[in-house]
């Protein structure tokens, strides 16, 4: 019986947490959205306001659930999210919407559940 009971806390010990990878709001220099259409829909912010606005709905977010891969798997709506940092370097991060649910996916990373307000404040930015 012990054994049994040591297997069991084992098996609920694996969730591993994941944490956002953000650069440092001070080190972004300007966020770019992506529809992700065939035109290449390109949106580009460089001011403060924007940039913090952006920022708030991505920073802190922490989640059990791993991602896999590169992209998001059938997502209703999504947008590729880019934070360029001075040093030229740049992290891309998915926005998305699946059924009635809305998340952010780093790829490698996690999948964060959010609010359909934030989703929607992204999403203002670019249509």
């Amino acid at each position: 019986m012990f054994g049994i009971m040591i297997i069991g806390l084992t098996g609920c010990s694996n969730n591993k947490e994941y944490k956002i990878d953000l650069y440092k709001l001070e080190d972004v220099s300007s966020i770019t959205i992506d529809t992700l259409s065939q035109y290449d829909n390109l949106s580009e912010f460089t001011d403060e306001t924007t940039i913090n606005k952006i920022y708030n709905i991505f920073k802190d977010k922490v989640t059990y659930k791993e991602s896999i891969g590169n992209n998001p798997e059938a997502p209703d709506v999504l947008y590729a999210v880019k934070f360029n940092n001075k040093n030229n370097d740049s992290k891309t991060i998915y926005i998305y919407k699946k059924e009635k649910d809305f998340y952010i996916e780093q790829p490698y990373n996690g999948i964060y559940e959010i609010t359909e307000k934030d989703f929607n404040i992204v999403e203002s930015l670019v249509k």
